[in-house]
């Protein structure tokens, strides 16, 4: 979805606009809200986050696959500016989908270098109750939020839309994707991607020169547990939030 110059003013979707990025989350398991964030801005996400990625890499190995590494983020500025944790576009959505009392509980990033390889195609999440092969509504959400443009030879995030967030978890991915409707996730820098963590998807190979960066976080109700590790919040980092983004990080370390 293109947003209009008013809804970016605003930080505000017009109510039936609302509807329909909510409903496509829903039915198509995401949404696109392209040009989220100011361009300058993004240049500055982007500069912060090569600088520590660049020592990241010095000191690590790739553990997303070949020459593509996950990066937990650490818990400051220009990161954990409320543009980024706390934006009224995407919570807007988030809320409407999760419910007003959801949790962030994953502050990261996913980066895929040249000569990358795809991944298996996977969801992000386990099923509530695998033993029944119930679908549920949706409890847990991704924003994605790309720091250069994803085009199609740098790498994006392929995805399979069209309900496969609500298939029963226990089928063969491997065997089903191929013969399944996919498409790749293009989108211009500073955009949002809000999708269901149950959403099939995969990285795709990076066949550029330059790294392509992409944030990430966790939105989910309130009770969801998983095994990631607690996001670090500093005490005076955690107070110098708005309200509504302590609620949204009230689960996280605060040491």
């Amino acid at each position: 979805m293109q947003l209009t110059a008013s809804e970016i003013q605003a930080g505000a979707l017009a109510p039936e606009r609302l509807a329909l990025a909510v409903q496509k989350v829903k039915a198509d398991g995401y949404v696109v809200l392209e040009h989220a964030l100011p361009p300058a801005f993004v240049a500055e996400l982007h500069a912060a986050f090569m600088e520590r990625f660049q020592k990241h890499l010095a000191a690590s190995d790739g553990n997303r696959g070949a020459n593509r590494y996950q990066m937990h983020l650490p818990f400051e500025k220009p990161f954990c500016d409320e543009r980024v944790i706390a934006n009224p576009l995407a919570l807007s959505v988030i809320d409407a989908v999760l419910g007003p009392k959801a949790v962030c509980h994953y502050f990261a990033s996913d980066t895929p270098m040249p000569g990358s390889d795809y991944q298996a195609v996977h969801s992000d999440i386990h099923a509530l109750f695998p033993e029944t092969g119930l679908t549920v509504p949706a409890y847990g959400l991704v924003l994605n939020i790309p720091l250069v443009d994803f085009r199609a030879d740098n790498g994006p995030v392929e995805i399979w839309p069209g309900g496969t967030h609500l298939i029963p978890m226990n089928l063969d991915l491997k065997a089903l994707a191929p013969e399944m409707r996919s498409e790749l996730c293009l989108m211009p820098a500073g955009s949002f991607l809000i999708r269901d963590l149950r959403m099939w998807h995969r990285g795709t190979p990076n066949r550029s020169t330059e790294p392509r960066p992409n944030m990430a976080m966790i939105y989910a109700r309130p009770w969801l547990r998983t095994e990631y590790p607690p996001i670090r919040i500093a005490p005076a980092a955690f107070e110098a939030l708005s309200p509504r983004a302590q609620e949204l990080f009230r689960h996280e370390k605060h040491a």
